[in-house]
């Protein structure tokens, strides 16, 4: 198989799901040996054993009242929580709606980059120019703790985002906490135009070419910028992957047919069964030039995917520090009354059989970022959409981009 429409590995979040934990002393009661069951089977069997005693308690002596509606999806989204996996999900009917047109491109965004951190929070990395977004005040830093009303902070990425994105030229109220401050804006949707090809040339006629996501836009906007620089006399290229969440599989393939020889490895995918997928360039390469590749610990997915195609086969040098490790892929399923479940359901591997999941991919130099208080480097301010992303420093002391720096010694 050659390849699908589907969405790809997601992006950098940060931070663990939460787990519906449930103590207390049960007394009595025989539950069912585990036996032929298998693990999920015997957890639902026993689950409904326990759940039917202490159901008995909650009619007796809760003192509050009860929604059986928000009791199920409690349960449910517990238990996919348990699961130990945070790119997994339970989604209501009305959330799995959202993502579905989210994921179809019918919903619209305001034009700002997040990142869930560690505890739960949703911080705006940043902001697009001539945005919605831009337009409402929000800035860079922003916390967003709730939006139409519903507090947000923990919930999974995906869910706070389908959220915020909806109908092109309706609103969305965020709650959004600046400081000790916390405030409500009303932000209109619209279509957001997402820049993910920066690009400028260099001394030494090298190249630099920055790639913020993998998106439908991705390969015109990276081709446009190649035969520009080449038009300028480009003879070696920097591509910075620093930051890129991941973005499309269809955009990440397309993209490495760039730089790689035809019918050569990108990825190969294995599910549980151990069927095998493998993903192979189709064309030329149309730039087959002298080349490093940027990478730091928020590369993820489908940056990972092509820094690891590009090193297994030899067609780039990998400067910066090891990558952020997500190797796997998830999969969306309709339920049958309407709500729906995002699963991980395969491993991917780069062209030379490694599994980088947790692991990620360490660069062939290796050199650290000093973070700074300062700017980021240009063009990485106003790139990227409503989903998960870092927001690291690219600067050191001296104000200088120490891997960019690097990148350039190497190509002279």
């Amino acid at each position: 198989m050659r390849r699908s429409r589907s969405g790809f590995f997601g992006g950098v979040i940060t931070g663990a799901a939460g787990a519906l934990l449930v103590t207390g002393i049960i007394t009595g009661g025989l539950f069912p040996q585990k036996g032929s069951f298998s693990d999920t089977e015997y957890a639902v069997v026993q689950a409904n054993d326990k759940l039917e005693e202490i159901n008995k308690y909650i009619d007796d002596k809760f003192i509050f009242d009860t929604d059986s509606d928000t009791l199920s999806t409690a349960m449910l989204k517990g238990y996919i929580s348990g699961l130990g996996d945070r790119y997994s999900a339970y989604y209501t009917e009305e959330e799995m709606e959202q993502v579905l047109q989210s994921l179809d491109g019918g919903y619209y965004g305001i034009g700002v980059q997040v990142e869930q951190q560690e505890d739960g929070s949703l911080r705006i990395v940043d902001v697009y120019s001539n945005s919605p977004a831009k337009e409402s005040g929000l800035e860079a830093e922003d916390l967003i703790v709730g939006v139409s009303g519903i507090d947000v902070e923990n919930m999974e990425l995906e869910t706070i985002t389908s959220y915020i994105k909806g109908a092109e030229g309706t609103y969305v109220e965020l709650t959004i906490r600046r400081g000790t401050t916390e405030f409500t804006v009303q932000v209109e949707r619209r279509d957001v135009s997402k820049d993910t090809v920066h690009y400028r040339m260099l001394e030494d006629n090298i190249g630099y070419l920055q790639l913020t996501s993998f998106d439908e836009v991705s390969l015109e906007q990276l081709t446009g910028a190649l035969l520009d620089l080449t038009g300028q006399g480009m003879t070696s290229l920097v591509l910075d992957l620093r930051d890129n969440p991941g973005g499309l599989l269809t955009s990440v393939v397309d993209i490495a047919d760039i730089f790689l020889p035809k019918d050569e490895m990108v990825l190969y995918i294995e599910e549980k069964d151990g069927t095998q997928t493998e993903y192979r360039t189709e064309n030329d390469a149309s730039y087959d030039g002298p080349m490093v590749v940027l990478v730091n610990e928020n590369s993820a997915s489908a940056a990972e995917v092509l820094s690891g195609a590009l090193k297994d086969h030899e067609r780039a040098t990998l400067i910066g520090t090891t990558t952020f490790g997500k190797g796997i892929v998830q999969s969306y399923y309709n339920l049958s009354d309407g709500s729906g479940l995002k699963i991980t359901t395969a491993h991917y591997f780069t062209p030379a059989g490694h599994d980088i999941h947790g692991v990620g991919i360490t660069p062939d130099i290796e050199v650290e970022q000093v973070a700074t208080d300062g700017d980021q480097t240009s063009f990485g301010s106003d790139t990227a959409g409503d989903g998960s992303a870092g927001g690291s420093d690219t600067e050191n002391e001296n104000g200088e981009d120490a891997q960019l720096a690097r990148a350039v010694e190497e190509l002279r």
